[in-house]
């Protein structure tokens, strides 16, 4: 890898640790800047599908996409219907989407802080090993938060089209989870 292209994965994962990181940190403190904050990382991360297809790193660019363009999905879309429509007739939403993104963060500062020390060329064994096992419950928690966020807009709208949409996304999860599951137990297997 030359020069030029450490230096960018250097600063690209290192921005990316601390705006999960920040994000984190203030989710219990101000949940709006936290949300801004992971609208504006989760949008970034999209260079890893870049990265992932030049082979600049050791993810696949298909699982990349899939993992960031659902995570878009929820971002942009599906919070876009809630907030407008729906937030502040449901209650209970708001927990579960605290409870999502603290399970992106968590998951994705053991990731990012794993990336980090690896271009750093430094090997701490317990981020080693929480990046291949931390996923364990991040992924269901998430992704089960995920799966509320559709339904909470496929109860509450009223839009035929939107309905059809998040059934459809949600066949997507169903058929695409296992495989993505499977895939990180099979690199959890290789390297710890």
């Amino acid at each position: 890898m030359n020069a030029r292209i450490e230096k960018y994965l250097k600063a690209y994962n290192l921005v990316q640790l601390a705006g999960w990181l920040l994000a984190i940190i203030s989710l219990p403190i101000n949940f709006l800047f936290a949300f801004y904050t992971i609208c504006i990382v989760q949008l970034l991360s999209v260079l890893e599908i870049y990265n992932a297809h030049k082979k600049w790193n050791n993810s696949s660019p298909f699982f990349c996409f899939i993992q960031i363009a659902a995570r878009l999905f929820v971002l942009f879309f599906c919070f876009i219907l809630l907030f407008v429509s729906i937030f502040r007739k449901i209650p209970f939403l708001y927990e579960d989407i605290y409870i999502m993104l603290t399970a992106w963060c968590i998951a994705e500062i053991i990731r990012y802080a794993y990336y980090v020390t690896q271009l750093f060329k430094q090997e701490i064994k317990l981020i080693t090993w929480l990046r291949y096992s931390a996923f364990i419950i991040c992924y269901p928690v998430g992704l089960l938060s995920e799966f509320f966020v559709l339904y909470t807009v496929f109860k509450y709208n009223d839009v035929l089209l939107i309905k059809i949409l998040m059934v459809v996304v949600a066949l997507i999860y169903v058929f695409m989870f296992p495989k993505l599951y499977l895939h990180l137990f099979k690199q959890r297997k290789q390297k710890l």
